[in-house]
């Protein structure tokens, strides 16, 4: 684990004391931005039993080897389970997962059984519980915890993906069958994905700039 201390960058103090910029922006100060983020079911063995916690501030940090990055608050009993077996598995519930989903974010695993909410497997690591029900997890094997006050980062790499057949389309994950459930942050609500708005890597090459001879 390496510790990480307070940071000690550039002053970012507002030094104008206006609520409103001259541009019509409201100034809200230092705080959690409003954020829709998706969820994700992060499971662990706990002394031999399957435990699971919610969260969501998680994001692949890397290609190759593919590799994620986790936030978890610094009590989550699943992180014992990630330190005792260097294994974990990262769940993506569908919008229809919703109540299980905030339950196990509710419970904490230091006074409540969680090994029977979901179906349970495992995969190549033999370690990391993995849920029937999602219709997307990964197998992860631990590559690095990094310490902040409040949090730790939980840094995996990806080994294994498991996605449900009748969620697959040509050959890849198809995001609408899998419909993902999402949290509207700070303090909710869950919501689904929405319409397609663009494609990715396209819409761009279609941008005219103002001035601009391309």
């Amino acid at each position: 684990m390496r510790p990480r201390g307070r940071s000690k960058g550039i002053d970012t103090t507002h030094t104008n004391s206006d609520a409103v910029s001259r541009m019509g922006k409201l100034r809200l100060g230092k705080r959690v931005p409003s954020l829709v983020l998706p969820v994700c079911i992060v499971g662990s063995n706990v002394e031999g039993k399957a435990n699971f916690c919610t969260i969501a501030w998680f994001t692949m940090i890397e290609d190759e080897p593919p590799t994620i990055g986790l936030l978890l608050g610094k009590q989550r009993r699943t992180m014992d389970g990630i330190k005792e077996n260097g294994t974990f598995s990262v769940n993506l519930p569908s919008t229809a997962l919703a109540a299980e989903t905030d339950y196990v974010g509710l419970h904490s695993g230091r006074k409540t059984d969680k090994s029977d909410v979901f179906q349970i497997y495992y995969g190549d690591l033999g370690t990391a519980p993995l849920i029937q029900e999602c219709p997307m997890s990964l197998e992860c094997k631990l590559k690095d915890i990094i310490e902040f006050e409040g949090t730790d980062l939980l840094v995996g790499e990806v080994v294994e993906v498991h996605v449900d057949e009748d969620c697959m389309t040509n050959g890849k994950p198809d995001i609408d069958k899998i419909d993902p459930l999402l949290y509207s942050m700070p303090g909710g609500p869950y919501v689904g994905k929405g319409e397609k708005v663009a494609d990715a890597f396209k819409i761009g090459r279609t941008l005219k700039r103002k001035g601009s001879k391309k």
